[in-house]
Order: structure tokens, then sequence, then C-alpha cells
């Protein structure tokens, strides 16, 4: 986005034209549980539409949150993952669903033990736990898919 496309200098107002959409972090939140293409992130449980999940991931990408790399024996076939600057946006998710969690704990039934967890730990530690996990497993499923680097 350029400056322009922004509503005002306030860094909350930035950030919210970012990422502040219904869907966004949502994505983020797909690839950080391990989803990388197209199709494993429409069939997420939320259900969103095909045009609006390609216009969400061209805007990641176009803000480096979220980047891809072509399969190596289909070059159709993307892989997205989430770059360094939208591994960050982990703590802001953790702290969504800490407050959540606190003031609406019957509509949280998915990962109520990691939610339990999550209000006893930092949000930093859990952060360097999940988020080095995450660097590993993207960078296994990379060799795999493209073994000549």
């Amino acid at each position: 986005m350029s400056n322009s496309t922004f509503r005002s200098n306030c860094g909350l107002a930035t950030g919210l034209d970012i990422i502040g959409d219904k869907w966004s972090l949502l994505i983020v939140r797909d690839l950080m549980q391990g989803k990388k293409t197209f199709t494993e992130m429409r069939l997420s449980k939320e259900g969103v539409a095909t045009n609006i999940l390609a216009d969400r991931l061209k805007n990641l990408s176009i803000n480096h949150i979220i980047s891809f790399y072509h399969a190596a024996d289909n070059r159709k076939t993307k892989y997205y993952f989430l770059t360094e600057k939208g591994l960050e946006l982990y703590t802001i998710q953790l702290e969504i669903m800490r407050w959540t969690y606190k003031y609406y704990p019957d509509q949280v039934s998915d990962h109520t033990e990691f939610l339990e967890q999550l209000s006893q730990n930092t949000t930093q530690k859990i952060f360097k736990k999940y988020t080095k996990n995450y660097q590993d497993e993207k960078d296994a499923h990379f060799n795999k898919m493209n073994p000549d680097g």
C-alpha cells in the first residue's frame, strides 16, 4: 500500500488498513497452523470466498507479510509462508485470543488447553516457541518440494 491509501498517519489506523479486515489475521493463523496452499486456506472452517482469499493473499504479499514459492513439479501450485514481518503478527493473535478467552470463554471451544496455557505464560515465550517450529517446518517443506534449492 502506498501512503496515499492509508486513512491517516495514526499507527493503529495504518495497521488496521493492512491487517484489520475480517480475513487477513485468519489467513495468518492458517499459515501458522501449517496450511500452505490456496485450497487448504479456502477450506478453513470460516468459509472465505475464493475472490476474497485471492485479494487478501495479494494484499498480504504486497505488504511483505507473506510470500510464496512455486512447487518444483507444478509451477501453478504456490506454497505460501509467513515472512519475518508476518510471524510477528502472531503476538497480536495471541493477545486477541487471550482477551477472547477472558471475556467470552463459552465461545472458545477450540484449543482450550492452549488458551489456558496462554493465560499462564507470556506471549513472548509462546511466540518464540511457535515461530521457531514454524520456521523449521517451512524450511523442511521448501527443501522437500525443491530438492535442488
